[in-house]
């Protein structure tokens, strides 16, 4: 018999014989809903499930959110799984997840009955969603998009700085892409992407000026019009700077082969 029918069949010990069945009956049901639940969910979703809550819990963990009830179910559906136990697994998978947002709604201030977000839990849910990456993307897109405003004459050895700006203004649109495509595929952002990714547009700029220098010189050429060879230059570093994570991959990748 399913756990949850032996412990409601021992918690009907000291009552009446109608109450033992009424009691027996409800165990029934609760047991077929489950089932019908669980029907609904594959193996590979449930997997993918529980990925996505212990990433939950880290950001949890990581805001000082007692999640260790949580923690601990989590564990069981994770051991049950791998039993090939889905039923048992799902059970503990959806405990895991109520015990989750317990500890969240444990962690908000209690005004007078109603609760509100404390810093714990903003600093749950930015964590959990790249809020802070999006901030960081934000403020980047209009930090470089002032200097291109305000500084885009200066050069350094001929290179005029708005190659690294605009570059930089790249990086930005990818860092707010990631985090985009991330909440897409997986409904929250991974940890790297929420702190790795702050050095990009500090890369990327150097990037840019390079792109500028290969472009000019002519060692890359493209068959546009004299007059739109700016503009054409501009494109060019600001999809080197959207590119800076597949530039940094390609040349870890070339640096380890020499």
């Amino acid at each position: 018999m399913h756990a949850a029918g032996i412990l409601l069949i021992l918690l009907s010990i000291d009552q009446i014989f109608d109450g033992k069945l009424y009691i027996l009956i409800t165990e029934v049901n609760l047991f077929v809903e489950a089932k019908d639940t669980l029907e609904e969910v594959s193996p590979e979703d449930l997997g993918l499930a529980l990925r996505r809550l212990r990433r939950m819990l880290q950001a949890a963990h990581r805001s000082s959110i007692d999640v260790k009830n949580s923690y601990d179910f989590y564990v069981l559906a994770f051991k049950e799984l791998s039993k090939n136990n889905y039923a048992d697994a799902f059970l503990y998978y959806d405990r895991a997840k109520y015990e989750l947002t317990s500890a969240i709604n444990e962690a908000k201030h209690n005004i007078r009955g109603l609760r509100i977000h404390s810093s714990r839990t903003v600093s749950f849910f930015f964590k959990l969603y790249g809020l802070y990456a999006v901030l960081y993307g934000v403020l980047s897109a209009v930090l470089f998009g002032a200097l291109i405003y305000g500084y885009s004459d200066i050069r350094i050895l001929g290179v005029p700085l708005w190659s690294s700006f605009f570059a930089g203004l790249g990086s930005s649109a990818q860092i707010l892409t990631g985090v985009v495509d991330d909440l897409q595929r997986e409904g929250m952002v991974v940890r790297y992407k929420r702190i790795w990714y702050t050095t990009i547009p500090l890369l990327s700029m150097i990037f840019g000026y390079m792109a500028y220098l290969l472009f000019s010189s002519g060692l890359i050429a493209f068959n546009v019009k004299s007059d739109d060879t700016v503009f054409s230059t501009m494109l060019v570093c600001f999809l080197t700077g959207f590119m800076t994570n597949w530039l940094i991959n390609r040349l870890s990748n070339l640096s380890e082969n020499m």
